[in-house]
């Protein structure tokens, strides 16, 4: 339940609420999975989380969850269900509208606090989520050598079509 100018309104029973910012309708259920979200600020990382969390997490596409996500990157551990929580945690960018997500991935390449796990795992999501844009891998070549590196990995991967924009980078 959230309070509207003190008033309770239950979240199951809004239907529509009209919104400037995306264009069209955002139903009840997109409110209650913000409220949700808003909740989980206390995680501060996927060791404290369990398995359903994670599934909720990866399959929102609610952009509140990409700092704990690169938060989670930067843990490691040998319990299988911390590493199956974090492949959970990490379909999270499948999930996402393909332009969205190579904005995060691409972006968080090229910040000045991006670390060699990152690197990895944003590199593995980038490949198995063909993810590749060759104007962000041009950003990222002007960018740090971890970018730079970022850059030279992702030109080695193979798309599933180019189209004639690609050819011209490549």
């Amino acid at each position: 339940m959230i309070t509207a100018i003190g008033t309770p309104v239950l979240l199951n029973e809004i239907k529509h609420i009209q919104t400037e910012a995306v264009g069209g309708d955002i139903d009840g259920s997109v409110i209650k999975n913000k409220v949700k979200a808003s909740f989980m600020e206390s995680y501060t990382g996927s060791y404290t989380m369990d398995n359903a969390t994670a599934e909720f997490i990866a399959t929102s596409r609610l952009t509140e969850f990409v700092p704990l996500l690169f938060k989670a990157m930067n843990e490691t551990g040998e319990d299988q269900a911390f590493i199956d929580r974090q492949v959970t945690l990490f379909r999270y960018f499948d999930f996402l509208d393909k332009d969205q997500a190579i904005a995060i991935l691409y972006g968080q390449l090229l910040s000045d606090d991006l670390i060699v796990t990152q690197f990895k795992i944003i590199s593995k999501a980038i490949s198995s989520s063909n993810l590749i844009d060759y104007d962000q891998v041009e950003k990222l070549l002007a960018g740090s050598l971890l970018a730079k590196k970022a850059a030279l990995k992702v030109l080695t991967l193979d798309k599933d079509w180019y189209s004639v924009q690609d050819i011209a980078y490549l």
